[in-house]
């Protein structure tokens, strides 16, 4: 019986955990999806992009290139580090699709495309950059690795209840 209760326990805490290491609902807008075509380009220089999305607040959209080369760079310098002159509007429909075509000078590293949308194109972001002779890895899953931590409790709590399976029955063997 008191095996039969520390194995309850070791569950208990394992749900504790795993409710804790949930990630919290985030009250902004999630970002939308968006890809290129190409992924990247042979060499540097004037490239013209078809970029395609979902996900995105209906209406109209900003696309505008900007000076990051990487996914990071773009989050990290934000609108100022974008060239207001080169801005143009693209429309996402009422699914919050759409597709425009962007034309912008790539440089050796990459050149990336800030897209946002809502009031004042600043309730939503997000971006797409083009890499040259290779595509530019975009960013993991924006979340705090939740689900890696979980899977680590779970694991850790059955391979705790199969000890003490193991154990008791190991002893009752002995005993009979």
């Amino acid at each position: 019986m008191k095996r039969f209760k520390i194995l309850v326990a070791a569950l208990g805490v394992s749900l504790v955990a795993m409710l804790a290491l949930a990630p919290v609902a985030q009250a902004q807008q999630a970002p939308g999806q968006a890809i290129g075509d190409p992924l990247f380009v042979d060499a540097a220089g004037e490239a013209t992009i078809t970029l395609t999305g979902s996900g995105w607040i209906p209406g109209q959209l900003a696309l505008v290139g900007c000076n990051a080369s990487n996914y990071e760079e773009l989050v990290a310098g934000g609108s100022d580090d974008c060239d207001l002159g080169s801005l143009q509007f693209a429309e996402a429909d009422a699914d919050g699709n759409f597709t425009a075509d962007y034309t912008l000078d790539i440089d050796a590293d990459g050149r990336c495309i800030g897209i946002g949308a809502g009031a004042g194109f600043a309730e939503q972001g997000g971006g797409f950059c083009v890499g040259v002779g290779a595509p530019i890895a975009p960013p993991g899953v924006a979340n705090t690795g939740a689900e890696s931590g979980m899977i680590v409790v779970i694991g850790i709590a059955v391979l705790a209840a199969g000890a003490l399976v193991v154990g008791m029955t190991r002893r009752r063997a002995f005993v009979s």
